[in-house]
Order: C-alpha cells, then structure tokens, then sequence
C-alpha cells in the first residue's frame, strides 16, 4: 500500500467516525454556557462538529456552529433579582425558579433557529440538553431520531438523579435544602425536601412541560416515556467536589472537564498578581450574581477589610465602579476566574458557592470563603466545610468584624489550604481526564445507539416506586390493618369472656 493510499485511508476512517452533534445549552446563565463551550471544544478536537443553541455568542472556534437564543439573552436579567432573593427563604425562590422557567421555555419554543431545526429536521447523530425544568426539550432528539443525552450543570441532584434512576441515599444532602447531618432529624428532613422536589416537579412543571411538548412537538411520546429514555446523564461533579455518592452506568461524572488547559492572563491582572509578594485573594460572585446585593455598607465593610490586607492584592469582580477601592485591590467587570487561581500566588477564593467556582478553588487548591445566596449555592459550601478547605457566612449576618474573622480563619490556619492541595490532587489524578470521559461515551452512545444497555429498570419506575413511598405506604395501611384487626379481635375477646363470668359466677366457699 502506497503512503497516499495509507493517509487517504487513515482520512476516511476519521471521516467515517465525525459526528454532528446538537448541544443547547438555553440556561441564561454564562457560566453554563462556558461549560457548554468546552464541551463543545472538546468534541471538535476529537474531530466532531457541535452546533450550539444558546442565549450568549462566544467567539467563533473552527467546528461550532453557534445558534444564538437572542430573546432569551435579552430575558435573562429577569433570571435573579438579587436584592430580592437574599430576603427569600428556599420556598420563595423555588417558586421564583418555577415562574422562571416557565418563561424562558416559553421563550425557546419561539426562537426563530429552534423552529427552523422543528421544521427541517438536519441530519444530527445525538443531542445533548440541558437538564431539569426544561423536560420537553428532549423532545427534539425523538423529533429528528437521535439518542438524547442530559447535561446537568450542578451535579447530581435528587431532580437530575430521577431521569436514569440513580439512587438517592438520605445521606447526600438535598441540593436547595441541605441537612447538616445524619442524625434521624436531617435523614427525614432530607427525605421530606426530595419528596417535596418531586411533588414540585411533578405538579408545577412537569405539566407545563407536557403542553410544549404537546404544542410544539405533537408526534412525540409523552413527556414521561421521553423521560425514561435518557441515554446518558453527564455530570459536572466528582467525589473531590461534592459528598461521595453511588452511580449507574449511565451517570457518568465529569467534573473538572472545563479546566485541563489554563489560558495566559492579561497583562495588566498577571504583572497585579506577579509583584503580590504577599499573596492574592480573589473575590468574585460569579456571573449571576451582581455584588450590588450587598449594599452600600456591607461593601463598605468588605472593602474595609480587604484593605487591611494590604500588601496583599485583591481581584475584586463588580460590574459597579468602586472610586474608593482600597489601592491593594484591582476591581474588574470581569475576570478569568479559573485562569487566576491557577496563579502560583494565589492565597484565597471570596465565593458565592456556585459549583463551578468549588471546582475550580479544589482543582487548583486554593482554600475558600463562601458566602452563599441560593440554590446549590449553600449544599456546595457545606461540603466544602465538611472537606476542611472552606469556611462561610450568611450574607444577612455579613459584618465588618465576622468577615476579617473568616478571612483571618483561612490565611492564618495552613490546614485550609493543605485540604485543598490534598482535594486538587484527588481531581488532578484521575486515570481517564474528564473531558475524555465524556467524549468517550458521548461517541459510545453515538456508536451503539440508544444506551439501552446501560440503563437499568429503575427508569421504568416513576419517583414514588423509586423512593419506595408506595412500599412504605403498603406497610402502614398493613400495619394499621393488623393492629385495627388485633383491637377489635382483643375487645370481642374481652367482651365474650366477660359475658361468660357473668353468667357464671364463682360461688364462694363457706367457712
């Protein structure tokens, strides 16, 4: 065989094994949509090509084709009014998180891109969505005849779990509602809020999600038949990051798969974290969470006490102006967040928690201070606490004096940051690197199919029989039934023998 025969060969073969791939990603949320271009990325490398349905536009890459979800971009500040959230209990911002959704999957329905792949129907191998509170969406993979593979940003959470039947153990805390412990009080509360999820689930949106799916996609299975027939679930978490916890075969964890390569920072960020002889601290909320939240005296406080840092440097993120910043600290629109704490100087990570941000604070061990809002935001700070490479305060109760105490805790107490060298160890070494995890079997799926052979009957069973309430159920009535049964048959027995003594009564000896 001659060298160009080899290559024309070695060429059809990789030609052959490129798949088209359909990624929406429609979460208005710009921290998803960096973990959805990764993923992307990474495919691409693997000589796939990925078109991306989203609400934000990154820059072009070679391979992606980008769908932009425009009138959901343009909604997405409805997403978390924040002043608002922080003074919600859990119960409120769910209800919030419902409305929310149900909006935004109104808004999807709509777009001009998403009713142009409805009605043309392009040729895909797979379709990877988005997970939880957006069911319907897996409709599309039915309607264009491709297996349907979960994306779930936050890990494995008792709503994502229940689409491949992955056990939910009463020791993994509850992602909105997480105990603090195994003692039998935490166990029923963590068992109450799962159910309650479900309840949620199952009458605020599952509804809702059925009448798209009806309206949009009216030849598609029901909403649950499409809910069984997940091929995969791919989560962003790992041991490392969350509570250890059992998988299926087609749960597969990813965490960490955003961050094998660190970018070179911009000069004016990496000559401000080079000449910080003292250390860094980077104090960042993420992208959903504006730091006008805090007010104008809790920033006042905070900015106080980064202040007295000084040598030290601080990043402070703020899409606000801060004319009065301390001259240590260096506030940005924007950072990049995991590029900065892979800086050899970095001391400490100011967070809300999200799971992103955990992610990158353990892969690059650098030590925590959580301030938690919402969401899995305080479950993810709880375990980061337990893990020893964390500590956190409530945003209501955020003083001057509590957060230098909590910064002081981190900087002054070396265990912190030796836990998270120890946890960016246990990520860093794993056997198979987690963005090959995922490509592997999102082309194994593509290769065999529908994953049929992966998944187990307990997709079969709706939430209920999973968590064996109508077991539970059985044995009460049962158990009411006997004892009932045993009550009536005691107080006829009683009143039976009761009769018979009357009728004949012990006659007495006389003396």
């Amino acid at each position: 065989m001659s060298f160009r025969s080899f290559l024309l060969l070695i060429l059809l073969l990789n030609y052959t094994q490129c798949a088209n791939i359909l990624a929406i990603f429609n979460a208005p949320s710009k921290s998803n949509i960096i973990l959805g271009v990764k993923l992307a990325e990474g495919l691409i490398k693997r000589g796939h090509h990925v078109t991306m349905a989203s609400p934000f536009v990154s820059d072009p890459v070679d391979g992606l084709t980008q769908l932009h979800l425009k009138t959901i971009y343009d909604y997405r500040e409805k997403l978390y009014r924040a002043n608002a959230i922080t003074t919600m209990n859990p119960f409120n911002i769910v209800k919030i998180m419902i409305q929310y959704w149900t909006e935004v999957s109104d808004l999807f329905w709509e777009e001009p891109a998403i009713q142009k792949i409805i009605e043309e129907k392009p040729k895909f191998d797979v379709v990877i969505t988005f997970s939880v509170f957006t069911d319907a969406i897996s409709g599309l993979a039915y309607h264009l005849g491709v297996p349907s593979i979960f994306f779930s940003p936050v890990g494995s959470n008792n709503l994502v779990n229940y689409y491949v039947a992955n056990p939910n153990m009463v020791y993994v805390p509850n992602m909105m509602f997480p105990a603090t412990s195994n003692t039998f009080l935490a166990r029923l509360y963590t068992v109450t809020a799962n159910i309650g999820m479900h309840l949620m689930a199952e009458f605020f949106i599952t509804p809702y999600q059925r009448d798209l799916l009806k309206k949009y996609l009216p030849d598609c299975p029901s909403l649950e038949d499409l809910q069984k027939n997940v091929s995969l679930m791919l989560m962003n978490s790992h041991f490392s990051i969350e509570s250890p916890r059992p998988h299926v075969p087609n749960a597969i964890q990813i965490g960490g798969f955003h961050l094998d390569q660190t970018k070179e920072l911009p000069e004016d960020i990496k000559n401000f974290l080079d000449s910080a002889k003292q250390g860094a601290i980077l104090f960042s909320m993420g992208t959903n969470v504006n730091v006008a939240i805090f007010g104008e005296e809790k920033l006042k406080a905070i900015f106080k006490v980064l202040g007295e840092l000084a040598p030290m440097r601080v990043l402070f993120k703020s899409e606000m102006e801060h004319k009065n910043a301390p001259d240590n600290v260096m506030v940005k629109k924007w950072l990049p967040q995991a590029d900065i704490l892979a800086h050899p100087n970095m001391r400490a990570f100011i967070s809300h928690g999200g799971l992103g941000g955990n992610t990158e604070s353990v892969y690059h061990g650098v030590p925590m201070v959580g301030i938690p809002f919402y969401g899995d935001q305080r479950m993810n700070i709880q375990v980061a606490k337990s893990a020893g490479y964390a500590v956190g305060l409530d945003y209501e109760h955020l003083t001057e004096d509590l957060f230098r105490s909590k910064i002081n805790e981190i900087l002054e107490n070396p265990r912190y940051g030796e836990n998270a060298k120890k946890r960016s160890a246990l990520i860093k070494g794993q056997l198979i690197k987690p963005m090959d995890n995922a490509a592997f079997w999102i082309e194994h799926i593509i290769k065999y199919g529908s994953g049929s052979h992966l998944r187990n009957d307990g997709m079969d069973l709706s939430w209920y029989q999973l968590y064996m309430v109508d077991i539970y159920l059985f044995y009460t009535v049962f158990l009411c039934l006997i004892s009932f049964i045993t009550y009536k048959t005691m107080k006829v027995s009683y009143r039976f023998l009761r009769r018979i003594c009357s009728k004949n009564p012990v006659k007495q000896k006389k003396s």
